[in-house]
């Protein structure tokens, strides 16, 4: 009898130290949760901002399709962010916005007309559809050429040099995907449209450009991307 009894004041004796233990180790959790808590931000209030929904070129023209509205917490929203995309359709996209980037008014320029398709300190230099003879793939918007030209010496021979390396296409007349209005105001595109090809290049490119179109014959062809924004 006595040693039952002492058996039953043992468990007790472990079952209360158990519980001290199991509400120590509690207190402990719960300390070292709120004091984590603590050191994160309150998001606070979520608000519309709009991103980009595919990958936008600069010197393109921002559609609707091109965009999307995502909740962000107000006090983290990037520097110029729109928060309506209403604000960037018909727009053009000055530097290029990668998908799922927040479209900020620094990033976007003026409506309308054909300088606002141009990016700051370029210049939209058009040619000829001959220009493209003979290549098979097609260049498109975001493509990089490089331009040629062949000038003719004397005794009947000739000298091809690249006047152009890793220009940026703008757009090529009679596109038909989503580059079309940049074509359209760059003149490539459309009824009485004449030069089938515009490059965006730097002013020292364009003069160098039009000496040599104006004394050789000119030839693009494609040149790879890899590298180039």
């Amino acid at each position: 009898m006595t040693t039952l009894v002492l058996n039953r004041r043992r468990t007790s004796r472990w079952s209360l130290l158990a519980l001290l233990a199991a509400v120590v180790t509690g207190l402990a959790v719960y300390s070292y949760l709120a004091s984590l808590r603590d050191q994160i931000p309150v998001a606070g209030r979520m608000v519309p901002m709009v991103v980009a929904s595919t990958d936008i070129d600069s010197g393109m023209v921002v559609t609707e399709a091109m965009l999307e509205l995502v909740n962000h917490p107000e006090r983290y929203l990037p520097e110029q962010v729109l928060r309506d995309a209403d604000l960037a359709v018909g727009r053009v996209a000055t530097i290029p916005i990668l998908k799922g980037e927040p479209v900020t008014a620094r990033k976007i320029g003026r409506n309308g007309g054909s300088s606002s398709v141009v990016p700051d300190g370029m210049r939209a230099y058009s040619l000829s559809p001959q220009t493209l003879e003979g290549l098979t793939l097609e260049p498109k918007s975001g493509d990089r050429v490089d331009v040629m030209a062949t000038f003719p010496r004397d005794g009947g021979s000739a000298e091809t040099v690249t006047v152009i390396r890793a220009a940026k296409v703008a757009s090529l007349g009679g596109s038909t995907s989503g580059d079309s209005k940049v074509a359209s105001q760059l003149g490539v595109d459309g009824p009485g449209a004449t030069r089938g090809i515009a490059l965006f290049l730097t002013p020292e490119q364009a003069e160098a450009l039009a000496q040599a179109e104006a004394l050789g014959k000119i030839a693009v062809v494609l040149a790879p991307n890899a590298g180039q924004s």
